[in-house]
């Protein structure tokens, strides 16, 4: 994570936002919720403000914690909206190597999920809840659980990628071997994740 602390002043409200990771491609601002994508010097405003409601999470932009030995921090948030509910997805870096990772925070359940190094894109459309299916070489049997459309509602902090609010979504998950595997097909990009549950005590604020 490179750290430069550089203030942008936000394109709706004229709020100061700060940018500390270079590779941050989206900010959210916290007094209005307008998403900005980062071009050079300047922002542009994404979609229309959408202040996200905070439901009492654990968790929250800018806060440092420990979670099984390792130091992290939370640089940012994105709320994905379904039809019954949502789900948070905090986007963090551990301290000790930089890693980006994301943690899953769905109605009390909670999931590391850290990018896929080697993987395949599959057809959204293809994959069927039930089958079996190879996302990548260390994963080619994999049970998918869950497939879904959902909306991108918004985002808070900074983002390693450009977000619209109210973006259509494509996502699946599967199991293999006691591990989540997430496919998520964004408008312009697609990440693949393996995730591995947790429980909120074995996290520790620093």
């Amino acid at each position: 994570m490179a750290l430069f602390a550089r203030e942008f002043e936000c394109p709706s409200c004229g709020g100061r936002i700060k940018r500390e990771n270079a590779a941050s491609k989206s900010l959210g601002c916290p007094y209005c919720g307008q998403t900005s994508h980062v071009s050079g010097d300047s922002l542009s405003m994404a979609g229309t403000p959408n202040l996200l409601i905070d439901y009492g999470s654990m968790f929250s932009v800018g806060m440092v914690a420990t979670l099984r030995g390792r130091r992290f921090r939370v640089s940012g948030k994105l709320r994905i909206a379904y039809e019954d509910g949502f789900w948070d997805e905090w986007y963090i870096q551990f301290l000790d190597n930089n890693q980006d990772a994301w943690i899953q925070e769905d109605d009390g359940g909670f999931i590391l999920f850290e990018p896929a190094t080697d993987y395949e894109r599959l057809s959204f459309h293809d994959i069927k809840v039930g089958g079996y299916y190879s996302f990548s070489n260390a994963y080619q049997q994999v049970f998918v659980t869950s497939k879904s459309r959902a909306k991108v509602e918004g985002g808070e902090g900074e983002l390693p990628f450009a977000i619209i609010p109210g973006d259509i979504a494509d996502f699946v998950e599967g199991v293999e071997d006691g591990k989540v595997i997430s496919m998520e097909i964004l408008p312009k990009e697609t990440h693949i994740s393996v995730g591995t549950p947790f429980k909120l005590d074995e996290v520790s604020l620093n």
